[in-house]
């Protein structure tokens, strides 16, 4: 048994939560006792010191997960230090068990790409991903948790499968795993595979959390979108529920959501996040306080 793997077995379960947006800071407040913990975009606080306050005052209410967009770990560069000194701030303030980023790139030389760009998965990038997951990790005195990212278009001929990438980057840096379920869903519609295999096929004894969020499909490509603004699709339902069937030691899940927010309250967010935890089969924070 890994270091990490002995922490996911004593490691309580987070629940099922939502990601904290400005936009319904209020609501989610009120509604607190119904949502298990909170997921934040990391560089809205890194970024903005003047808010570290508020972020503590966040986690007066909720445990907290701070959730990375432009680490790049999948660019062959090195890693920003004045950029982690920042992230490091964020995770001492919310005193999370993990962080959790993206595997992917963000940034090349000279560009800031502004999207969770793919990677090709080689031998050589995988070198490169394994030395700053390993400093990362060092850095921060904790575990990081990686996602998988939707992709519009196949890289011809992979030297290697995704996840076979993602279970030789756990085997070389007990580095933990963040499966977006509502990706896999929307990759394997988009790339046409076995959505269910993929799941399997994942280094699950390393995932520790889960998103789920609703697409959309595309008016001009016919393809799916993971747009975070919609109701979460039946197909990744029956993923999550195929998920939950399996081994794993699987913390957490939350609902990624983004726009189109319900005019009153928090309305089918709500019940989102309730149909994930009755279906992971963990207690909510309301049963474990009565408790």
């Amino acid at each position: 048994m890994t270091a990490t793997t002995d922490m996911l077995e004593s490691m309580p379960p987070l629940g099922s939560g939502l990601g904290f947006r400005q936009e319904i800071r209020n609501q989610m407040i009120e509604h607190s006792d119904e949502i298990d913990f909170v997921e934040i975009i990391a560089e809205m606080y890194a970024e903005r010191p003047w808010l570290w306050d508020d972020l503590g005052e966040i986690g007066q209410h909720f445990p907290v997960i701070p959730h990375g967009v432009k680490l790049s770990i999948g660019s062959d560069m090195p890693l920003d230090m004045d950029f982690m000194k920042k992230i490091r701030a964020v995770n001492e303030i919310t005193k999370a068990p993990f962080y959790s980023e993206h595997l992917c790139m963000t940034r090349a030389p000279g560009i800031d790409i502004g999207h969770l760009s793919p990677i090709l998965f080689t031998d050589s990038l995988l070198n490169t991903v394994v030395d700053k997951v390993n400093r990362v990790q060092d850095y921060l005195g904790k575990p990081l948790a990686l996602e998988n990212v939707t992709y519009v278009f196949d890289i011809p001929n992979p030297p290697m499968p995704q996840t076979e990438f993602f279970n030789r980057m756990v085997d070389r840096t007990d580095c933990l795993v963040l499966l977006d379920v509502t990706n896999v869903f929307i990759n394997s519609v988009n790339h046409e595979f076995d959505g269910v295999q993929f799941m399997r096929d994942m280094p699950l004894d390393h995932v520790v959390q889960l998103h789920i969020a609703g697409g959309f499909w595309s008016k001009h490509e016919g393809e799916m979108i993971d747009g975070h603004c919609e109701p979460v699709q039946d197909g990744t339902w029956e993923l999550l529920e195929e998920l939950s069937k399996m081994p794993s030691n699987i913390k957490g899940c939350i609902l990624e959501h983004d726009a189109n927010y319900p005019d009153e309250g928090l309305g089918h967010l709500l019940e989102t996040v309730d149909r994930a935890r009755n279906i992971m089969g963990w207690p909510s924070r309301k049963q474990l306080n009565v408790a």
